[in-house]
């Protein structure tokens, strides 16, 4: 039997599912959609509880599958992060590397990363050498893996602020990686090792001197294939000022940014009603009517008295209060 779900989420982010009772955030969701045609990395930036997790996860997401935005496939790889926890660095450090370490346990951004897109060993490592495993070496495993040609990788990194709270060191190597991600950067320990690969070919057969075998010249020539890649980073506002210390390996940084406000007036209205006139057994709750008089005495108990705006968690919690009082009393009908 299904899980009912509230039509009003609470303090917890929308996820994918929940996508048909997300509403007013359209004209964000193709605002976002937009700067993601125009340049492979976007920020998107807003104070905390305005809902960066619930657009990206249930607005951008299913939009760009929805409209079919791009004329070529594309892979999602949703990442978000965490406040770094000194312990769980510690039990990491006592594996001998990644293999057989729940990714749930792996906090470090730069491993958690790699772990999420590898998943099983490359098995092209058997064809061509390869050196510790990197954001860019990730993607390219995932290109081939997929078997798709072209194939499009769209990187979501949320919650991107907390990558701050790590050490000086793993912060700068996942600002190199993502640079060579992003620059499109074949990393010089890659080409170290296909260049090892053609000698090897060349000493185990002097009749082929110099030429790699066939596997290895294809998996190669895939390699060196550019990337199709898009980022999106999502973070607080008042974060912004981290991104300086990624400035050496992404100058162009803050370039294609959009600022996620809170609710207006309309846009509160929306969130509001529409997700209470929905049909359906999937709901704790039967399809309701909220008052204009109500919902306009909701929203200016809500407004920010100086911006006139509604912050959309604190939105969501009253929401889902009005929800559960709607619950309790058809209990009480009904007995």
């Amino acid at each position: 039997m299904a899980t009912l779900r509230s039509r009003y989420p609470g303090l917890r982010p929308f996820d994918a599912e929940e996508q048909p009772y997300f509403f007013g955030r359209e004209e964000e969701i193709e605002a976002v959609c937009r700067l993601l045609d125009l340049d492979n990395l976007t920020i998107l930036h807003g104070p905390s509880g305005t809902g960066k997790s619930s657009l990206i996860h249930a607005g951008i997401l299913p939009a760009l599958s929805r409209i079919r935005r791009w004329d070529i496939p594309y892979h999602v790889v949703p990442i978000r992060f965490t406040n770094y926890d000194p312990e769980l660095a510690r039990i990491r450090s006592e594996k001998q590397g990644l293999e057989g370490l729940d990714s749930d346990l792996i906090k470090d951004p730069v491993d958690r990363f790699i772990v999420t897109c590898l998943g099983e060993k490359h098995h092209w490592e058997e064809v061509i050498p390869m050196p510790k495993p990197s954001l860019w070496l990730s993607a390219k495993k995932m290109l081939i893996d997929q078997a798709i040609h072209p194939l499009r990788i769209v990187f979501i990194l949320d919650q991107f602020e907390e990558l701050f709270s790590y050490p000086e060191a793993r912060v700068e190597e996942f600002a190199r990686q993502l640079g060579e991600l992003y620059h499109q950067i074949v990393p010089e320990s890659v080409r170290k090792g296909l260049d090892r690969k053609q000698i090897i070919e060349a000493e185990r057969d002097p009749r082929e001197r110099g030429l790699p075998s066939p596997k290895a010249a294809q998996l190669m020539a895939r390699i060196e294939e550019p990337l199709d890649v898009k980022i999106l980073v999502s973070m607080r506002s008042d974060k912004l000022h981290y991104l300086e210390r990624l400035k050496d390996y992404l100058p162009e940084m803050l370039l294609n940014s959009y600022e996620l406000r809170t609710f207006n007036t309309e846009q509160a209205k929306k969130a509001i009603a529409q997700p209470a006139s929905l049909p359906g057994d999937d709901f704790v709750s039967p399809a309701f009517t909220i008052s204009e008089e109500v919902m306009e005495a909701l929203i200016g108990f809500l407004q920010d008295k100086i911006t006139r705006r509604v912050d959309p968690s604190q939105l969501q919690i009253v929401c889902q209060h009005i929800e559960k009082r709607i619950v309790e009393r058809e209990r009480k009908i009904r007995k």
